[in-house]
């Protein structure tokens, strides 16, 4: 494990946020993953049995700012902008996400993040999203 997961595993215990969506976050081959743990709560439709919109909304917003988090210092930013296109239904399982880096400037940060579920191959949603940065 990096310094920058263990910072981020720190993070994560201290977020109410991030225990609601049962955050995690692990490094694999290509690295940093982001994961939800599926919980009762998430639903939004039980009918269907999906994951509430909110909560991967949420997902990809905090995978977002841990990717962010990881590599500034910060641990904390001020959401400008997210937009989320919702690919497939999210069904009532565990998903995942990798965020990436578009720019980070002195005043903004851009970020982009993908998450699925069954294959990564397979998006559920993707995320575009925009971060104030804190003053240094």
């Amino acid at each position: 494990m990096t310094e920058d997961t263990a910072r981020l595993k720190e993070i994560i215990a201290r977020s109410p946020a991030a225990r609601f969506l049962n955050l995690s976050v692990d490094l694999d081959a290509e690295g940093r993953v982001y994961g939800l743990g599926f919980q009762e709560a998430h639903i939004g439709n039980p009918l269907i049995r999906a994951l509430h919109g909110g909560v991967v909304a949420t997902f990809l917003e905090a995978a977002a700012e841990m990717e962010l988090a990881a590599a500034t210092g910060f641990s904390r930013f001020q959401t400008i902008s997210v937009q989320i296109d919702y690919l497939r239904g999210a069904d009532a399982v565990d998903m995942f996400a990798r965020a990436r880096l578009i720019k980070v400037g002195k005043r903004v940060a851009v970020a982009d993040a993908i998450g699925w579920q069954a294959s990564e191959d397979q998006p559920v949603a993707r995320a575009a999203l925009s971060f104030r940065m804190p003053d240094a």
